[in-house]
């Protein structure tokens, strides 16, 4: 495997151009198609008006602008091209291009712009069995061998199901959301849908700033169990100890004299106080968690550090395979994920544009979206989707675990990579950051209607993540499984803890009803340019 190999393409990302191109800029010329240019290290001039709200998308960039990004964008789509065929010649040059290993990270080889483009075509690369795509002991050298998905996951062996992240990370956008056709069957039979746990895969966008909350969130949980822990041991009685972080409650802990502590009362969140946002359940604490299990559960594809904690007891191997650790999935490939992969996922994710409010623009349906807002907020949806939480720390090691003697590689996830960003509370160099996923990071109970088929691990069956909204326009069908073709049936499924909610919304007239939605559709993400 190469340290780095030309980066200097990204293909699958906006600027895509065919023979689309003269009837573009006819479009341009005569004033009738919206676009927004794509610009991906201009956040640090952004207004905190453009992270909170789209910027006019009617906007046409002026003749020397719109030729500076034909040139780009013809220059990008030759590259493109110019890839395909010279991996076309010779098999695997495509994952070169797509690959950076722990020694480059070291040394620095690439900026985190550069590894932003890595990591774009890490994310829109198709594995292939020589890349240790899948698992078996198939002769994947015959010259009659077919690989195959399995649409159905055999338990926690997962799939796999798909080539590629991109695969079903595409509706609305690059890294948007999955159809339902698209759906993941987790923990089935390998053959049959029914039993099997149907996933809808959601958009990507904003992740960085997400892992950033959790962070946050999770300290400071677990400082308060701490503190309580240490009073209760100083005064000799045991201290009960409410747990709130960034406003929202998470229960209460009970601290004994003797240092034991009762979390029988904690909401939402696990005995170890530890924000997992990630998955519908909310079962991933980190970025690198939730990329490797999904491309061992997704592609079949097992990283370095699963293969040595499986060599060393640390990991049942039941899940992966029968093979040597080396080997434990027995399809031939041993080195599949390395460590410097996980973290160019990682970064490339951390990077990603947060989606941003698109009012309407009609000025009646403007009226409607106004009450929506306000109406969001007393029919009770804003307790759980709780629309803005604040951020302190921006920055992110994208090596994170990583070995003792690894220097960090840090995003800045209000600045680097893809605009537009989140944007600061205050003008000034120190500031925190406003967050606006419309999500309390919490778990609750969602009622039968939703119930999973079985729990996940430790979460119950009824127990689902609160579902960050932001973004939300482009992701229909909604609901964790896609079940819910329209946004009127996505809140009337919602029970449990959320039933007071949904009455209240049930309870208004139907152009009440119509302005919560008119609202939600608003949650969206900034235009861009995408011409196939």
């Amino acid at each position: 495997m190469p340290e780095l190999a030309d980066h200097a393409s990204s293909p699958r990302r906006t600027w895509r151009w065919g023979v689309a191109t003269l009837g573009f800029l006819a479009a341009v010329s005569l004033g009738t198609l919206s676009i927004r240019a794509h610009a991906r290290h201009t956040q640090e001039v952004e207004s905190i008006g453009r992270a909170v709200f789209a910027t006019d998308d009617t906007t046409i960039p002026d003749d020397t602008v719109l030729l500076q990004e034909l040139e780009k964008a013809i220059d990008l789509r030759r590259r493109e091209n110019f890839d395909r065929m010279l991996d076309a010649r010779d098999p695997g040059e495509l994952i070169e291009h797509a690959t950076l290993t722990e020694k480059a990270l070291d040394r620095r080889l690439l900026g985190i712009d550069a590894l932003f483009v890595v990591g774009d075509e890490l994310f829109g690369y198709l594995f292939r069995p020589e890349n240790g795509w899948g698992s078996g002991g198939t002769d994947r050298k015959a010259i009659d061998y077919t690989p195959r998905l399995r649409r159905i996951h055999l338990g926690a062996a997962g799939g796999p199901d798909a080539f590629g992240c991109f695969s079903c990370h595409s509706k609305g956008g690059v890294d948007g959301a999955g159809t339902q056709t698209q759906n993941a069957f987790f923990r089935g039979d390998g053959e049959r849908t029914g039993g099997a746990d149907q996933r809808n895969a959601p958009h990507l966008l904003g992740l960085g700033p997400v892992a950033c909350l959790a962070r946050e969130m999770s300290a400071e949980l677990q400082a308060q169990a701490a503190g309580a822990r240490e009073r209760a041991q100083a005064e000799g009685h045991p201290v009960e100890q409410a747990l709130t972080t960034k406003g929202v409650a998470f229960g209460r802990v009970t601290a004994e004299p003797d240092g034991r502590l009762d979390t029988g009362a904690v909401e939402g969140v696990d005995p170890d106080l530890t924000i997992r946002p990630f998955g519908w359940k909310g079962h991933q604490a980190t970025l690198r968690d939730i990329a490797e299990e999904s491309l061992h559960l997704h592609q079949g594809l097992l990283s370095t550090r699963i293969q040595l904690a499986v060599r060393d007891g640390a990991l049942d191997p039941g899940p992966y395979g029968k093979g040597p650790w080396y080997d434990v999935d027995e399809d031939g490939v041993s080195l599949e994920i390395d460590p410097g992969m996980l973290t160019t996922v990682v970064a490339y994710l951390a990077q990603l544009e947060v989606p941003v409010t698109r009012p309407p623009r009609d000025p009646g349906l403007l009226d409607t979206w106004a009450a929506g807002r306000s109406r969001f907020d007393e029919i009770g949806c804003a307790g759980c989707h709780v629309p803005t939480l604040e951020l302190d720390d921006t920055k992110l090691d994208a090596r994170q675990p990583a070995a003792p003697d690894s220097a960090p590689f840090v995003i800045d996830v209000a600045k680097d990579g893809d605009g537009p960003k989140i944007e600061p509370k205050y003008a000034g160099y120190v500031t925190s950051y406003l967050v606006h996923p419309f999500s309390d990071l919490k778990r609750h109970d969602m009622g039968t209607a939703l119930a999973s088929p079985a729990p996940q691990g430790t979460i119950p069956a009824r127990m689902f993540l609160t579902r960050p909204l932001w973004g939300l326009a482009e992701t229909a069908p909604y609901l964790h499984d896609g079940r819910a073709p329209t946004l009127h049936e996505a809140i009337v499924l919602h029970g449990g803890e959320a039933a007071k909610s949904r009455d209240a919304y049930l309870a208004l007239d139907e152009p009440g009803r119509g302005s919560v939605r008119v609202f939600l559709a608003s949650l969206s993400r900034e235009p861009k340019l995408f011409v196939p």
